[in-house]
């Protein structure tokens, strides 16, 4: 097709068309999700994680002028500088396990509209852009995304927006409100966010804007120089525990280690990272056609193929699809208008098949996304049930969140996310025994953690009270059994009864079995 002017594109009764379209395609399949995974759960309300109960107990922390997960103990355990910002509103109290879900709604609501806006501004007028506006929230799992509880649907919306405000800026020179809004709080969403912010930025700087090109920058990196440096005044390292983690952690229950993503070997074994590979080389071939590279949706090609890009390098892909989501949203909303812009029908057979490859993969996993939340309702809400209800003083855990939010009581993070001695000792060669020198240090009697994940850790001694079980199944949580242990020389006759009266109130197919030598 030809290039869109400005005028063309003056808001009209159809101008809004694909974005409600696209909205009440993902709202709709978002309820049905919700309510096919309330029935799973067992009639109870669950997120298929327990990481958003990690960043409403930082919330809660935050409330009382600390940040971490327990009273006087700084550590940055959210992967986000700005989600447990955002779930301020009723910290501490049991409405606030809603307050994620509200944010995801939001999130899903805008990336869906700005995704059918997008499609709308490049020129997907007719029913080819309405199959888009249905199908694309589905076969990106932004919908699915948005199911998690997690920041990642807010920052799916906020690279949207960038991609959005772009085009308004390539069209008619004006820097909007939605390319600010995009460039700043992308990154504090999420870091990787800050390649597609500066990679506007240089766009802007491109086109002859020299001065708003580095303020953008500037408003991209300042906020999370300053969040860098808050950490650093709190005795913390510059990024979130999760962050480093993630960057020196050799791997677990078969995901890819670390963000370095070089290995081709390894980029090329997994279906996602096939699939933005596949958009990211239609972008290329894209960028040889004439008619593209003399459009002015060239920019935004090319600000959505660097972002990318540094996403396959640098970024994580998997653990319920959530890391890449924004990648892949886009990647493709700027391929497809490149495409289209090229006024050959031909052209817009190769997004639509990259589409299509990675719509299997996502629109598999997003029909098992209701099975999600019953693991997490059997196994961490139990361990939080126990630890609050029945043991009532301090814990050891490997697997944070549920335990954390709302207890009164110190949570040892033994896998280091909000401990950053146990993340040394857990990443470094220590030797054995650490953890349990660790619970010792913080008058810590009681461990619930995966056997397989800590080893001899804990140290010898410590007493097996019983395991926490629940039948494998998808997703696969790091451990199906959990073990309960006592520090030892500790009597064990007051935790065996309460863990008999907790035991009496595992849901169903969640059963606990005593030790032998501890059995009733």
């Amino acid at each position: 097709m030809t290039e869109i002017s400005p005028s063309a594109l003056q808001p009209s009764d159809a101008t809004y068309r694909l974005a409600l379209i696209a909205v009440l395609t993902a709202m709709a399949t978002f309820v049905g999700l919700q309510m096919a995974a309330f029935g799973t759960a067992g009639g109870v309300f669950e997120y298929p994680l327990d990481d958003p109960y990690i960043h409403m107990a930082m919330a809660e922390q935050i409330l009382d002028g600390g940040y971490g997960v327990n009273a006087g103990e700084y550590a940055a355990a959210a992967s986000s500088a700005l989600y447990p910002l955002l779930l301020l509103p009723f910290a501490g109290e049991e409405m606030q396990r809603y307050v994620p879900l509200f944010w995801n709604v939001v999130g899903l609501i805008a990336s869906a509209a700005l995704w059918g806006q997008i499609l709308w501004r490049g020129g997907f007028a007719g029913p080819l852009g309405v199959v888009l506006a249905i199908v694309g929230p589905l076969a990106l799992n932004i919908v699915g995304v948005a199911f998690l509880g997690m920041e990642h649907s807010l920052h799916v919306a906020t690279s949207l927006a960038v991609i959005a405000g772009l085009i308004t800026f390539v069209e008619t020179g004006r820097i909007g409100w939605l390319l600010i809004l995009g460039i700043v709080l992308g990154p504090l969403l999420r870091f990787e966010g800050v390649a597609l912010s500066l990679a506007a930025a240089g766009i802007v700087m491109v086109k002859g804007r020299i001065g708003p090109s580095f303020g953008l920058a500037f408003l991209a990196v300042l906020p999370l120089a300053g969040f860098a440096a808050y950490l650093l005044s709190l005795g913390l390292e510059p990024l979130p525990s999760s962050v480093t983690a993630k960057l020196k952690d050799p791997g677990q229950v078969g995901e890819p280690s670390g963000y370095l993503q070089f290995d081709l070997a390894r980029l090329l074994g997994g279906y996602a990272q096939r699939g933005m590979l596949a958009f990211v080389v239609v972008g290329l071939f894209l960028l040889a056609i004439p008619q593209v590279h003399r459009s002015h949706m060239v920019w935004v090609l090319v600000a959505a193929l660097a972002a990318t890009m540094a996403h396959i390098a640098f970024g994580k892909f998997g653990w319920l699809n959530r890391y890449e989501i924004y990648a892949f949203a886009i990647i493709a909303a700027a391929v497809f208008i490149a495409a289209n812009q090229a006024g050959r029908a031909v052209l817009l057979g190769l997004p639509l098949l990259a589409l299509v490859y990675i719509g299997l993969f996502y629109g598999f996993q997003l029909t098992l996304m209701p099975r999600a939340t019953a693991p997490i309702h059997l196994q961490q809400a139990q361990m939080s049930r126990f630890a609050k209800n029945h043991l009532d003083e301090p814990v050891a855990v490997n697997d944070l969140g549920w335990v954390a939010w709302r207890n009164p009581h110190y949570v040892l993070d033994l896998w280091g996310l909000a401990n950053h001695e146990a993340r040394q000792a857990r990443l470094s060669d220590q030797p054995d025994g650490w953890a349990g020198a660790l619970a010792e240090e913080r008058s810590v009697k009681v461990a619930m953690v995966y056997d397989r994940w800590l080893g001899t850790a804990l140290g010898p001694g410590w007493q097996r009270l019983g395991v926490l079980s629940r039948p494998r199944g998808w997703p696969p949580l790091g451990e199906d059994h959990v073990a309960f242990l006592l520090a030892p020389g500790i009597a064990p006759e007051p935790y065996l009864q309460a863990l008999k009266d907790w035991a009496a109130d595992l849901p169903d197919p969640a059963s606990f079995t005593f030790a032998p030598e501890f059995a009733p």
